[in-house]
This record gives structure tokens, sequence and C-alpha cells, in this order.
């Protein structure tokens, strides 16, 4: 027992990072375990709370059923193609990672110096697999009603920016030019791996101060990403 308040105790105390972290996902939780479990990825061992991937299993299956649900009483009169379309929209991948990046779990993710946190699809991929934890872990904390709130705020207000044909270099181009600022540059950092599956890194530049990385498998695809980050930041989404 006493060696069990003493873990609760060491599980409850927060350190100053996970604190600003908190305040970026608007959500305090109560018992750090959940929080730490949810930024620890699989490569590092023994760690007290583990690793991410069952708490990954779980957001995945509860932003399915939160998205499923909201669309279907937002759009009464759409019918399940529609319906299907825009929830494929909302919890894709690309966008999950978007979602995490804009969060910046990677200042705090937990994870070894062997993997290469450098490359770009590992980025993509581990932003995408913590936003799904974090998911998990706040309803493993505050159940269902503060996990709904949390996917609602973060994920289902920004649904404008999910569209696949949407053209956000346009938009932010647009953005620029009616709001006095510099015409933003896009400009290759690097590309990498064989012909039939580059990744490409793009950054997007309106000043020094303003900076936003994308990443695709096109040039295009990269200069979306990009422009897709720089104006859900600019927006406050």
């Amino acid at each position: 027992m006493r060696l069990f308040r003493r873990l609760k105790s060491l599980f409850s105390q927060k350190s100053p990072e996970l604190k600003r972290f908190e305040k970026r996902l608007q959500y305090t939780f109560g018992n750090t375990y959940y929080l730490e479990k949810s930024i620890t990825h699989r490569s590092v061992q023994n760690h007290h709370a583990g690793n991410y991937e069952r708490l990954e299993f779980l957001g995945d299956a509860i932003i399915d059923q939160v998205v499923s649900n909201w669309l279907f009483k937002k759009y009464p009169k759409s019918d399940e193609g529609i319906l299907t379309k825009k929830r494929s929209s909302l919890v894709n991948r690309s966008f999950l990672s978007m979602l995490g990046r804009n969060l910046k779990v990677m200042d705090v993710v937990r994870i070894e110096q062997s993997v290469n946190t450098k490359d770009p699809k590992v980025i993509a991929n581990i932003s995408a697999d913590v936003y799904e934890a974090i998911v998990g872990a706040i309803y493993l904390d505050g159940g269902f009603k503060e996990a709904y709130k949390f996917i609602n705020k973060t994920l289902c207000l920004s649904e404008h920016l999910a569209g696949e044909d949407q053209n956000y270099k346009g938009q932010l181009i647009e953005y620029c030019h009616c709001n006095n600022l510099p015409a933003p540059q896009f400009n290759i950092v690097e590309s990498h791996g064989p012909e039939h599956e580059k990744t490409f890194v793009i950054n997007v530049i309106i000043s020094p101060e303003q900076k936003w990385r994308g990443i695709g498998s096109t040039k295009k695809s990269a200069e979306q990403d990009g422009a897709q980050l720089a104006i859900n930041s600019l927006l406050g989404s």
C-alpha cells in the first residue's frame, strides 16, 4: 500500500513541460499516468507508464464514434455515401497527423534516439498516433464527455480544413494578399526515397517568424500540407 501511494504521488507530479502541453490540449489530467502513457513511444523500454499503442487503439475507436455521431446530427439530409466521405476526410491519417502537429506533440513525445525523428514520415505517423492516444487517455481519465469535447474542439470544428479537394495554397496566397502580408514562399527542404515512393518536405515561409513545414508524397501535396498548417495557424483553428 505504501509503495502504491508513492507511485501514485510520483505519477501525479507534472513537469512544467507537461503543464504547458496540457494548456495546448485545454485539458488537465487528474491522473498523470494516462498523460505519460499517451506520449510514450514503443521504443522506450521499461517506462513506468508503458507505451501509447493501446491508448491509440482506444482513441481510434472513440474518434470514429464521435465523428460519426457528429456528422449524423450536423447533416440530417445527407445520405450514407456523403456521410462516409465526410467521415473519411476527418479521420484519415494525414488529417490526424496535422492535428497532432498543431498540438506540437513531438515536443513532448518520449522516444529513443534510435528512432529517426528527422524522417518526415516518422513525424507524420507519430503525430497521428499520439493524437489518437491522447483521445484514449482523456477518455480513461475524464470519461466520454471530456473525450467528446476534446475531439469536437480539435477535430470536428476544423472540418473546413479537412476537405481533400481544397486548394490550401491558393487560400494562403489570398489570405496574405488580403491581409497585406508578404506572398508565401514554398521552398523544397529535402526529398528522399525511391522514385515510386518519394517523400517531399517543403517549408512554407511568410516571414522569419512565420514558418511551417509540409510533408507529402509529391511536391504539390507537400505544398498543400504546409499551406493547410499555415492557414490553420493564422486563423487560430
